[in-house]
């Protein structure tokens, strides 16, 4: 298996990250003119956040065992499964394999970013199908989503399948687990430093009760 950096695009790796006016700025101030942000609107939102969410990474971070650098927080997790995508995935050269009936936002987030989808249906168990996966993969499959428990059946996917693909694939496993809450499986986070092919995204809209806010998380 191959580790996250070495599936990058060569074009993200040799990118220089945009950095704002606040984040070269660490302290405090009576009186904030770096970020042209207006001084008279509403109180707590006139400000820009934090870019990189410490106080609410920190919190996750201990809730998981997770160091900060395996976490990232998104404006819901399709905006994560969106980055993922153009991260990893060649526009007009990758593909990806997904396993219907699954959550479509794959497939759309792949078509979006001209990513060549390949399908490999669940049995008739609603079990993923290794070996029909594994056949389906070449040099240029980036990523294998998959979600469990999954949207729309419900059940949880069977463990020894998804490390077949894990350990046999070079390529980036996506476990979408937005109904973990409502298993009484154990979260795939425990395994990430065990598979450093494995990414893992989670939401706050489903058992949390909070979809209004619109936030999601990475693990890797």
């Amino acid at each position: 298996m191959k580790s996250l950096e070495k599936l990058i695009r060569k074009n993200i790796q040799s990118l220089k990250p945009y950095t704002s006016a606040r984040e070269e700025f660490a302290g405090t101030a009576s009186v904030y003119l770096d970020a042209n942000e207006n001084p008279y609107g509403t109180d707590g939102l006139n400000r820009y956040p934090d870019p990189y969410h410490r106080e609410l990474k920190a919190v996750v971070a201990e809730q998981t065992n997770l160091s900060l650098d395996q976490i990232v927080i998104g404006n819901g997790s399709d905006e994560l499964l969106d980055l993922i995508m153009r991260v990893f995935c060649e526009p007009g050269k990758d593909n990806v394999i997904i396993t219907p009936p699954t959550f479509g936002i794959y497939k759309v987030l792949a078509n979006t970013n001209n990513v060549e989808v390949r399908e490999s249906p669940l049995d008739a168990t609603w079990q993923i199908q290794p070996e029909e996966i594994i056949r389906l993969a070449d040099e240029q499959t980036k990523i294998v989503f998959l979600c469990s428990p999954n949207n729309p059946t419900g059940n949880l996917i069977n463990t020894s399948s998804i490390e077949r693909i894990l350990t046999e694939l070079n390529c980036l496993v996506v476990m979408d687990e937005a109904y973990i809450d409502f298993s009484g499986q154990e979260s795939w986070i425990k395994k990430l430093n065990q598979y450093p092919n494995l990414i893992v995204t989670q939401t706050l809209s489903k058992a949390k009760a909070l979809a209004g806010i619109r936030v999601g998380f990475s693990f890797s």
